[in-house]
């Protein structure tokens, strides 16, 4: 039964292909979910000039919102004018700043599609008297729940609307063949969840612009005509799954081979948009998230498909029934096998540690994924034990049972919605560790000449960094441009990145440097002496949480 299963699955060949192809076209690596690394001026810094511009660096390019502002300290709004760069986003004032303090709100998009947002404040010449707090702006409630509601469709839609076409073809073919009661039931049923998920992924579009730019839903009507609404990924992904299910519904009785190659498709169109997209490597990170979604649709789909054939009564022959519930048994245990390595290599990829998971969205959704799916595995191998020992499938106790898993599984999608739009691992916002000892590294750049670069507060946050160069006779080292400090973590793939210091007095150089999460963070100092020697060194600076 294995065999001809496996023999019948090579009809997958070809569009796993096509979707693992597509996915990997539609997809562009980034580093993580972007973090702030640095501001210039620095957050709290206090400037003798009014600065011509104001400039933020992340992780990873971002892309702009209406949400970037710039305030005064009693509240009033600065003219500015804000680009974007690769990773840095400047603000520049239309007119010089006078002296005081100033606020900056600012809201952009991460490479996931995941709105990230933070504040500061500087000061030219000396700080307000008063000052406003670093305005914050959340996307409205009804937008955030209309979104997570069309993510939920979405999957539950796709999943069993991709998931009914094989069970049909693989499982449930002399059922098919033989009553047209089951065939239209599965027609009609995936037709209906092929709908619900097309609406769902079109729907998605405008509610996640507004829910990254913060915008209320009386907006949509605007968003739903701007051409740009359809050019983001999301709107890409919500076309190309339209596109492959309409190709499927179109082909689905003349061509079946066809019709699970745009299925498959429409599966890998789910690759287009979140986690995966942003962290490395990518061929490997995207290859499992499209197997593990694989997977899930082929169980999900068969058992909603099971439960179609166990409600249609005497329309199908007992021993049809009994027949694909067999042939489903050894199909779904081949799906968790790939379920199984498939989550391992998103898990040791995507999240954090196990100890962080209690502590964030993210891990707290997985959590209750692992355990609702630890549920469903211990009905199914009830399920398999009593196939096994039974010539004769008990039907009445299987309805049970099936329907049991397939409620369990509703709830699993909701659940998997809602973590794609959580924020895993370095997404979390990490304070500034204030209680933290400032960090000394002492750097050999060769020829006798030194450098020490003083960390403060020495901790995840953002540090001042004071840099000192001299040379064997402890004379200062004046630099012929800006010495540059160069960070990266590589259990994470931050990095490096690359900040340039301001020279305060003869050998001495100050800024503001970043380190937005716990771990081994390589620092590199690198001094122009000269047109033709630019000596460097670098050390570990363990950075605790």
């Amino acid at each position: 039964m294995i065999a001809t299963i496996l023999r019948r699955a090579r009809l997958l060949a070809v569009p796993v292909g096509l979707l693992l192809l597509a996915s990997g076209v539609l997809a562009s690596p980034a580093s993580a979910h972007a973090s702030l690394v640095s501001t210039s001026p620095g957050d709290g810094e206090v400037l003798a000039e009014a600065p011509a511009e104001i400039s933020l660096t992340f992780t990873e390019s971002v892309r702009l919102t209406d949400g970037i502002e710039l305030l005064t300290g009693d509240g009033t709004a600065v003219s500015v004018d804000v680009s974007a760069s690769d990773e840095v986003v400047t603000l520049t004032p239309e007119a010089p700043l006078t002296d005081g303090t100033y606020i900056v709100g600012w809201r952009v998009i991460s490479a996931d599609s995941h709105p990230i947002a933070g504040g500061l404040s500087f000061s030219v010449g000396s700080p307000s008297a008063t000052t406003v707090e670093i305005p914050t702006v959340d996307a409205p409630r009804d937008v955030d729940l209309l979104r997570k509601t069309a993510e939920a469709a979405r999957y539950g839609g796709l999943l069993i609307a991709t998931g009914l076409l094989p069970f049909g073809l693989l499982v449930a073919g002399p059922a098919v063949r033989d009553s047209p009661t089951a065939r239209r039931r599965l027609l009609r049923t995936g037709g209906l969840a092929a709908a619900v998920a097309v609406l769902a992924a079109l729907a998605l579009a405008p509610l996640t612009t507004l829910w990254q730019n913060a915008t209320a839903l009386n907006g949509i009507g605007t968003v739903v005509v701007d051409g740009s609404t359809w050019r983001t990924e999301t709107g890409a992904a919500a076309l190309l799954l339209a596109a492959a299910l309409g190709v499927a519904a179109l082909t689905v009785r003349r061509a079946p081979a066809v019709a699970v190659a745009s299925a498959a498709v429409a599966v890998g169109s789910l690759a287009v948009v979140g986690h995966t997209r942003t962290f490395g490597p990518v061929p490997l990170v995207l290859a499992a998230d499209v197997l593990h979604t694989i997977a899930a649709a082929l169980w999900a789909g068969g058992l909603v498909g099971l439960v179609l054939l166990l409600t249609a009564g005497r329309a199908v022959r007992a021993a049809h029934v009994q027949q694909a519930v067999r042939r489903f048994s050894a199909l779904a245990l081949v799906s968790f096998a790939v379920l199984v390595v498939s989550g391992g290599v998103l898990w040791w990829r995507v999240p954090a540690t196990v100890r962080d998971l209690p502590d964030t969205s993210y891990g707290v959704h997985l959590i209750v994924k692992v355990v609702l799916v630890g549920a469903i595995v211990l009905i199914a191998a009830w399920n398999l034990r009593h196939l096994r020992t039974h010539r004769t499938v008990d039907l009445t106790v299987l309805r049970r049972t099936v329907a049991a898993e397939v409620t369990i599984v509703a709830v699993v999608t909701a659940v998997t919605a809602g973590l794609v739009t959580q924020v895993p691992r370095a997404a979390e916002t990490v304070p500034a560790s204030a209680a933290s000892a400032p960090a000394e590294l002492d750097l050999d750049l060769g020829g006798g000449t030194t450098a020490t670069l003083v960390l403060t507060p020495g901790g995840v946050g953002t540090n001042s960094a004071q840099l000192t160069v001299t040379d064997a006779d402890g004379n200062p080292v004046t630099a012929i441009e800006p010495p540059q400090v160069s960070v990266g973590i590589e259990e994470f793939e931050l990095g490096p990145f690359r900040h340039e210091l301001v020279e305060v007095s003869p050998g001495s150089y100050e800024g503001s440097i970043d380190l937005p999460i716990a771990g081994s963070w390589r620092i590199e100092v690198g001094v122009r002496t000269s047109t033709y020697e630019r000596p460097s060194d670098s050390a570990v600076l363990e950075v605790a949480e």
